[in-house]
């Protein structure tokens, strides 16, 4: 059956096309497996909790724009009534009967691993034309001049027993004639209960959510999420200014959820591994839990994470989507905070993702087992790193990437193959001996033991380093020379928790060959094959042109050399298994795995080129 929802009609319709909804909640009340909620024009301000799950893939609930529509599902309502109080400060006030039993600007985003530098922030926000203001620390600060020059427009709020009063620079405008909206829903498109499966959200915009701090401990809230549940697909749609996080693939809720920031005896680390025992024991599993695909969405302007996910998004795939301007107004910081932010990415896929103008890109911490991240195109994510892997026991496949910021790899883990990608910013590689952390049997939620991370079995084949003159970071190098303090022995030994303290600057083994070194990039000296080019200057951009990002490269200029240093495909014959699960680099169905595509999806000989191209890279549109 097909649900017509349109945003301008009466009230009282039954959901045809001749009476339609006026609201996506009433469809989502009555839709069942294998109904279709299409959604015409219009702001639909409203919390979309679909009642309904569908069976599988086969018999979906689909919700999806109407043809030619642009639907946007709208965490925010319009504030008016506006007078001007002082300087540039304006006044208002909302009925608290607007909140319901949530307001959020009583609500302060409180979390493990959250930092609100030193002010109290609140779940709300105020928007001026679509424009997040800054949140002032208080009354007198809002009238006192900003402390930085894009904090022009700002707001203040005291929640009171029956309002809340809001004050406002607006820059030095005046409201008279614009859209002030004040975000008062914690979700836009998110079920109320677990397991509602097997949902399909396709060409929405959806924005304006007050979200809370989503840290892998604690419940993770999101604009829109699948809310501990099976097999969703968000495709197509625009997710953007939501406080802290846009698509939320995550944990529900527990008993001892931020159990670490209201009593410290125990430190992050421990509580999270209970947390994850815990859900073990409640059924995380693959047949029940996660299996999500994220496709060709826009997700922008999001105070925490664009995409973020604990235990929740293992098995999914995340592809084709373009993430930017994530956590970049500093108003408030902590960990948990990337374009793409999994903990337990388990089997996870992350590929042709263009990730930009980010705190960090991809951040994947503990339990990235059997990931691969394959394709993407990251860039401008200059305050940390493009590709942050955290104490992960492998195999994590890292292929075809082009990583351009100036950090492009933080490796704290082990176990991970680095295949030819092209990484042109500083590769750093380091142990963590400060924590046991888990390793599953292979393909599965089941935990197979806990290690430290000695750092090290790692692969690194056929990539391309790029040096630079930017000096922007102290630690790691160009070029696989980050690991010139680690092992290259055939074998490690030693290495359980019987291991003196002493001994545990030990490494596991790297093995690094064929690599290309550009611009000043740095060999380790073990490698087999290193390939230099000293007189050729390597100049790899992404341009903005006509409304589309464009990636650059001078690349086509030493294909003689590309041509002359041919290497052979990579196989899972090659790349053996990582040392702690005892887990082959293979594909997530457990067949074999072959480095047989580029970047572009070009097919790769079995002798083919360096580096994340085989064949022309001159110009290539990104989006």
């Amino acid at each position: 059956m097909i649900y017509h929802v349109l945003r301008s009609a009466p009230a009282g319709g039954d959901g045809s096309p001749q009476h339609p909804f006026s609201t996506i909640s009433q469809a989502a009340e009555r839709a069942m497996p294998g109904d279709t909620v299409q959604i015409g024009d219009g702001v639909y301000r409203e919390w979309v909790s679909p009642r309904n799950g569908g069976l599988g893939n086969n018999q979906r609930i689909l919700y999806c724009n109407a043809p030619g529509a642009h639907p946007v599902i709208s965490g925010a309502e319009v504030l008016g009534g506006w007078q001007h109080w002082q300087g540039r400060v304006w006044r208002a006030q909302a009925d608290n009967a607007l909140f319901g039993s949530y307001n959020p600007y009583a609500d302060e985003i409180f979390g493990d691993w959250y930092d609100g530098l030193g002010q109290t922030h609140h779940t709300g926000e105020v928007f001026w034309n679509g424009t997040a203001l800054y949140e002032a620390a208080s009354l007198q600060a809002l009238l006192d001049p900003p402390a930085a020059p894009q904090q022009t427009m700002r707001w203040f709020a005291r929640a009171e027993a029956e309002h809340t009063v809001f004050y406002a620079d607006f820059g030095g405008g005046d409201p008279a004639g614009a859209c002030v909206e004040i975000s008062v829903r914690p979700f836009c498109f998110f079920p109320r209960q677990t397991g509602v499966g097997y949902l399909t959200v396709r060409g929405l915009t959806i924005c304006q959510a007050a979200t809370q701090w989503a840290p892998p401990t604690a419940f993770q809230a999101g604009a829109i999420g699948p809310h501990w549940s099976k097999g969703w697909i968000i495709e197509d749609c625009c997710i953007h200014d939501s406080k802290c996080c846009g698509i939320s693939l995550g944990k529900k809720r527990d008993v001892k959820d931020n159990a670490w920031s209201l009593d410290p005896a125990k430190g992050g680390a421990q509580t999270y591994t209970e947390i994850v025992f815990a859900n073990l024991q409640d059924g995380w599993c693959r047949e029940k839990i996660g299996g999500h695909i994220l496709r060709n969405n826009e997700i922008y302007n999001c105070g925490q994470a664009g995409i973020v996910g604990c235990m929740g998004g293992a098995f999914s795939t995340i592809t084709g989507n373009h993430i930017h301007h994530i956590n970049i107004r500093g108003e408030f910081s902590g960990a948990e905070m990337a374009g793409i932010k999994l903990h337990a990415g388990i089997d996870v896929v992350i590929e042709r993702n263009i990730i930009h103008d980010c705190n960090k890109g991809i951040w994947l911490d503990w339990e990235a087992q059997g990931a691969a991240v394959r394709g993407n195109v990251l860039f401008r994510n200059d305050r940390e790193e493009d590709l942050f892997l955290e104490v992960c026991h492998g195999p994590c496949l890292v292929e075809n990437n082009v990583l351009l910021s100036a950090r492009s790899f933080l490796n704290v883990s082990q176990g991970t193959a680095c295949l030819h990608n092209l990484f042109a910013g500083k590769v750093l590689a380091v142990p963590d001996t400060n924590r046991f952390t888990m390793y599953h049997r292979p393909h599965s939620t089941q935990v197979g033991g806990v290690m430290l991370i000695y750092g090290g079995d790692d692969r690194v084949f056929h990539n391309i380093f790029v040096g630079s003159t930017r000096q922007v970071w102290q630690d790691g190098a160009y070029g696989t020379a980050c690991y010139k303090a680690y092992s290259h022995e055939a074998a490690a030994k030693g290495m359980d928790n019987d291991t003196p303290t002493a001994d545990l600057g030990r490494t596991l083994p790297v093995t690094a060959r064929e690599n290309l070194y550009l611009n000043g990039a740095e060999s380790w000296e073990h490698e087999s094959k290193p390939r230099v080019l000293p007189d050729f200057r390597a100049e790899i951009s992404v341009e903005e042109q006509d409304g589309h990002l464009w990636l650059c490269t001078n690349l086509d200029e030493i294909a003689d050399a590309l041509d002359a240093w041919r290497v052979d495909r990579v196989t899972t014959a090659q790349l053996g298994k990582a040392f702690e699960p005892d887990q082959p680099f293979e594909n997530r169905d457990e067949s074999p795995y072959t480095a047989d595509t580029d970047l572009l999806g070009r097919p790769r000989p079995q002798k083919t080129w360096i580096g994340p191209f085989e064949g022309s890279c001159r110009r290539v549109r990104l989006v």
